[in-house]
């Protein structure tokens, strides 16, 4: 058994010493490794007199030397997919350390990371430039939530903008990185694309939602079903649903009233 419930089991043992033995779930309690901790001597059972009982740890030093071997990368509150691994052989398994990868494109120079960046030139080169990114300074920056759009971005933004697509979705750590005079959003129209751009917009009050001029034809047109591949209903966040803001409460309107939303996709020719 590896799994981050024996992890956390442990972990308690170590900080506490005790733990009452009606806190030990039945995966823990049938397990070979719970059975090999106490006939090792690393662990004992006590009975109280009212019924139930303790675990409690025997031997400390022996346990701990367990854990270590057991668990080889310390995993305390956040985890990387290769410390998953290693710990608990499941990428997947906790909470990973966002590395906070972007792709950056646009016409401007740029302050990234602490060095000046000529993007144009990398954009023109390249297509675009990729960095794990600690800090991004420049005037306007746009947020583009799909890749393939984020290619086309200028043929509906223009080239004032500074575009940036996020690996693995929009998060705090990325939007607190970044600092500029005015920040866009280019997402999908659903209620994904509308929370993302209130969270933007609760840390940067002057973050705008672009909406194109034809986005009633273009609902009308091209808009599609918002049920998922697996035929549910996409559901609005607490923030999507409690927000009075004009633009918003627009385009959750059209996806209760119609089912449908507008992807972001359908703005290019």
């Amino acid at each position: 058994m590896q799994n981050k419930t024996f992890y956390n089991f442990i972990k308690r043992l170590l900080t506490e010493g005790k733990i009452n033995a009606s806190s030990l779930g039945s995966s823990i309690r049938r397990s070979d490794d719970y059975k090999t901790l106490l006939e090792g001597g690393f662990l004992e059972t006590t009975l109280a007199v009212t019924g139930g009982g303790s675990v409690i740890v025997k031997n400390k030093q022996a346990l701990e030397k367990y854990f270590s071997d057991k668990f080889p990368s310390e995993l305390q509150n956040t985890f990387t997919a290769i410390a998953n691994v290693n710990s608990l052989r499941n990428t997947k398994a906790g909470k990973r350390i966002s590395q906070n990868v972007v792709l950056i494109r646009g016409q401007k120079h740029i302050v990234l990371n602490g060095t000046n960046v000529d993007l144009k030139k990398y954009t023109d080169t390249f297509g675009t430039f990729s960095a794990s990114l600690n800090g991004l300074e420049t005037d306007k920056i746009c947020f583009v939530e799909n890749l393939d759009s984020f290619f086309l971005a200028e043929e509906v933004i223009g080239n004032d903008y500074v575009f940036i697509h996020t690996y693995g979705g929009m998060g705090k750590s990325v939007i607190n990185k970044v600092s500029a005079k005015e920040i866009l959003i280019f997402p999908d129209y659903d209620f994904k694309g509308l929370h993302n751009y209130l969270l933007v917009k609760s840390i940067f009050t002057n973050t705008k939602l672009f909406i194109p001029d034809n986005y009633e034809a273009l609902f009308s047109a091209k808009s599609r079903t918002i049920k998922t591949k697996q035929g549910r209903e996409q559901q609005p966040s607490k923030q999507v649903l409690e927000s009075d803001e004009k633009n918003v409460v627009k385009i959750r309107s059209d996806i209760f009233k119609h089912k449908k939303f507008l992807e972001q996709q359908a703005l290019f020719k």
